[in-house]
């Protein structure tokens, strides 16, 4: 199947129910003098652009785990982006735009199990799933050290989600999409992306609903805290401050084993992520949504019981307190003391794995998703909130949402608890598709879910079966700051 969108012709393909076009470039290759730059929408082409294969995924090093890390192609000229959709013409679909997680250094738009197929199929959306540089390519800060070309380096990443929204509004309509009832969603560093997308002006008026699963505004560091990873970042390299200008142009290779180098020191799921540069990002977030400049759109958000607890059958033996002091300040940097004195307490009643998981989850995702929340309804934001307590046999872990959303749950859970998993992952699905299409979630096997507003709080909990949960107040830690990882200098 060929259309015409505005760059040119594409040929996509009709697969699993749905038309599928798949690495549709939306930037100039970010390469050469291009690299650590904002990207740049990319040039027409001639003739009609194949669009039937994933292009290219991030550089970055893919965890053991990745199922297809064998046939999956990496490079720097992964600014594409993939659309599914039921049909190209006669309506004006509801669009999903999904964001991929991993920690803002590693995934992709084409991983197994998160095609957009699995949600267009059976429902009238339209889903776009866009590529961002992720790792040191799209998030090192070099402003203080190779000037005003690169002062937003640190939000690379971030502003190709920004560019991709930007095509999403003036080209979906060729695949009977409504740019004006875009749905950004996204899961841990996804869902931290949809959360930082809202506080980005530029990025304002490109969507009209949100979903962070996961994620909220833990992972936008000051200058101060980049300018130090920074220097770690240079230290593996080999290089010196004054040397910083051969990154434009040393191989790929060497800045991915350089952040393998730099994870020794500090955890690289917490060391890339936006910077509050006062140009891509206010310098003060949290002033910046107390000014009103939040887009008034409805919010979905939520996480998981157990994000970071050992699933019973790890194993976990205590490390001693002198090596997880060193874990914590290798994970939440200058933050990793306070959260040290907090396990010692934790301890006192806790076994390791039970102290360890439930405070990592804690201070990892839910006092930021406690305290964005509270800042979004303050607001006046339609603001729905839920937690994923479905164990299934195994422990309610980190992506169990996500994988609900795309019905690939862990086969463990398949097999323990198969109805209980097949029901949850429906009604999960159901419920946020509902949210894409009319603006709040809603199914047939779920109780009324209400929108928090100040003074009636509440969200809901999925598990079997799901039910909602009233909340007196936001109870989070007010010592701790949203800010997850911090360093001095």
């Amino acid at each position: 199947m060929e259309i015409k969108i505005n760059n040119g012709i594409i040929k996509g393909l009709y697969e699993k129910g749905v038309y599928a076009f798949k690495g549709i470039p939306f930037a100039k290759p970010p390469v050469g003098n291009l690299r650590f730059k904002p990207p740049v929408p990319c040039e027409d082409w001639v003739g009609a652009l194949d669009c039937t294969c994933y292009g290219l995924r991030p550089c970055q090093n893919p965890p053991p785990w990745c199922e297809d890390r064998a046939i999956a192609v990496y490079g720097e000229d992964c600014l594409n982006l993939n659309v599914w959709t039921p049909g190209t013409g006669g309506k004006k679909r509801p669009v999903v735009f999904n964001i991929f997680g991993g920690g803002h250094m590693e995934g992709s738009n084409s991983e197994i199990g998160s095609e957009g197929y699995n949600l267009a199929h059976g429902r009238d959306i339209v889903v776009v799933a866009p590529n961002y540089r992720v790792g040191a390519l799209g998030y090192l800060y070099l402003g203080h050290l190779l000037g005003e070309e690169y002062a937003a380096s640190g939000n690379s990443g971030l502003l190709d989600q920004v560019l991709a929204l930007k095509w999403v509004k003036d080209n979906i309509g060729f695949f009977g999409g409504d740019p004006n009832r875009v749905t950004i969603i996204g899961q841990s560093a996804g869902g931290k992306s949809v959360a930082n997308l809202m506080v980005t002006p530029e990025a304002s008026g490109l969507f009209h609903g949100a979903v962070a699963m996961s994620g909220a505004l833990q992972s936008i560091t000051d200058i101060q805290t980049d300018k130090a990873l920074t220097g770690n970042f240079l230290s593996a390299m080999g290089l010196q401050e004054k040397d910083a200008s051969k990154l434009l142009s040393c191989p790929v290779r060497d800045i991915l084993e350089a952040q393998e180098v730099a994870n020794k020191i500090y955890f690289k799921a917490e060391s890339y992520g936006p910077t509050a540069d006062g140009i891509v990002v206010p310098l003060d977030i949290k002033a910046y949504i107390l000014q009103g400049k939040l887009p008034k759109i409805p919010v979905l958000m939520g996480h998981t019981l157990e994000e970071l607890n050992f699933p019973p059958e790890a194993g976990a033996e205590d490390i001693g307190l002198e090596a997880l002091a060193d874990k914590f300040r290798w994970k939440f940097g200058d933050n990793g003391a306070y959260i040290m004195e907090l396990y010692k307490k934790a301890r006192l009643t806790k076994s390791y794995p039970e102290a360890y998981g439930s405070i990592a989850t804690e201070y990892t995702y839910v006092q930021a998703y406690m305290q964005t929340a509270e800042l979004f309804i303050n607001q006046g934001l339609p603001v729905w909130l839920y937690r994923w307590d479905f164990r299934g046999g195994h422990i309610a872990h980190h992506s169990s949402d996500n994988e609900a959303l795309f019905g690939r749950s862990n086969p463990l859970k398949l097999q323990r608890e198969p109805g209980a998993t097949r029901f949850l992952d429906h009604a999960f699905q159901d419920a946020l598709l509902s949210f894409v299409e009319e603006g709040h979630p809603r199914g047939p096997d779920l109780p009324p879910w209400n929108p928090c507003a100040r003074g009636e709080l509440s969200r809901l909990l999925f598990d079997v079966p799901p039910g909602q949960e009233k909340l007196e107040k936001f109870s989070y830690d007010r010592n701790f700051p949203l800010q997850v990882f911090r360093l001095s200098g």
